[in-house]
């Protein structure tokens, strides 16, 4: 009787030692696997971009576990404010917050530069607002490509100033074309679109925040799809399309002998940088916010003048209602604080 009891003992421990056995190889399993997970299924990627529009995108793959972030290349840092101080972009100032390595090259095309790219193998190389066009030696690395996010619904406003360019235009709306690079300069076969509407109160800035929320929100998804959907690119039509210049310092200035409504637009699109400014006793005065007006006065384009309660400068063609005005070394004001302080304003001719 004993004896059994004993063989009793025994097989209740050997079913305790399978079970314990089985558990622990159960997690075993289940470590590995989040481990491969972990290191396996991310996508490695490098991250190109200069501009603020950039940074949210930058962001969000950061935060994503399905994208491993090696490398962040940006522009080199620049002169910039009244005392010309060296200034790094606001994507590298993001990137070294994130903790993720930066590199600066002053040609992102020379040996040095593709050699350093190669060495780390990207997945993927994502491009968004850098500021130099890649050549075939490092659009050939990634596995599967380099991918840019362009600010316009191509194939419309290629080129360095689509939200300045759609604000120019007068066009409704708006987007991000997600495309693969090749040489030729936004001329790619697009992975998706995007849209947005512009609406009239829209300018450079409010249109490129959106915009950047959009890029954010949408290319994450679209990255994903391509490596593990297969999700493939149809070509753009090129035969319809257009291009922007790169916005200079001097398109600010303002020609009041132009039609009211073409300088209302280059205030909404010139908003942040460069400004729209004009000059009145010697002195820049940047013009924030206007409004377009029906107008059939005789004046010398660029009078000032009281027109039933709103302050107008008179254009070529219509006027413009000032709403809001910034005289150098001063805080914008609305033009009623502005011509408090400045009352011969009124009457004046500006340019």
């Amino acid at each position: 009787m004993k004896g059994m009891h004993a063989r009793v003992r025994d097989f209740e421990d050997l079913k305790i030692l399978y079970v314990i056995s089985e558990f622990l190889s159960f997690q075993i399993f289940k470590s590995s696997l989040f481990s491969y997970n972990e290191t396996m299924d991310k996508i490695k990627i490098i991250f190109i971009g200069t501009s603020e529009i950039g940074v949210p995108l930058l962001e969000a793959l950061k935060s994503d576990d399905s994208f491993d972030i090696k490398l962040v290349i940006t522009q080199t840092d620049k002169p910039a404010g009244r005392k010309m101080q060296l200034t790094a972009s606001p994507v590298k100032l993001k990137a070294v917050d994130l903790g993720i390595e930066v590199f600066q090259p002053d040609n992102i095309n020379n040996k040095d530069s593709v050699d350093r790219i190669k060495k780390l193998k990207p997945d993927m190389i994502v491009l968004m607002a850098y500021g130099q066009i890649l050549k075939p030696d490092i659009l050939e690395i990634p596995q599967y490509g380099c991918i840019n996010v362009h600010a316009s619904i191509l194939p419309k406003h290629r080129g360095a100033s689509p939200i300045q360019q759609s604000l120019l235009h007068g066009d409704t709306e708006t987007g991000i074309s997600i495309i693969k690079m090749v040489e030729k300069m936004d001329a790619g076969p697009v992975y998706a679109v995007s849209k947005i509407p512009i609406t009239d109160e829209d300018n450079a800035i409010t249109l490129s925040n959106k915009l950047a929320r959009l890029t954010a929100k949408r290319t994450p998804e679209v990255l994903s799809e391509i490596v593990f959907d297969g999700l493939k690119p149809v070509h753009q039509d090129h035969e319809k399309a257009t291009y922007c210049q790169k916005i200079r310092k001097s398109d600010g200035n303002i020609d009041w002998k132009e039609q009211a409504d073409i300088i209302a637009a280059k205030v909404r699109a010139f908003a942040g940088w460069p400004g729209t400014h004009t000059f009145w006793d010697g002195k820049r005065i940047k013009i924030l916010f206007v409004t377009p007006l029906p107008y059939f006065g005789n004046e010398q384009p660029g009078t000032v003048s009281d027109y039933s309660g709103d302050i107008i400068v008179t254009c070529g063609k219509d006027a413009l209602i000032l709403n809001e005005v910034q005289m150098e070394g001063k805080k914008s004001q609305s033009i009623s604080e502005f011509i408090k302080g400045y009352s011969d304003f009124v009457g004046s001719v500006v340019g």
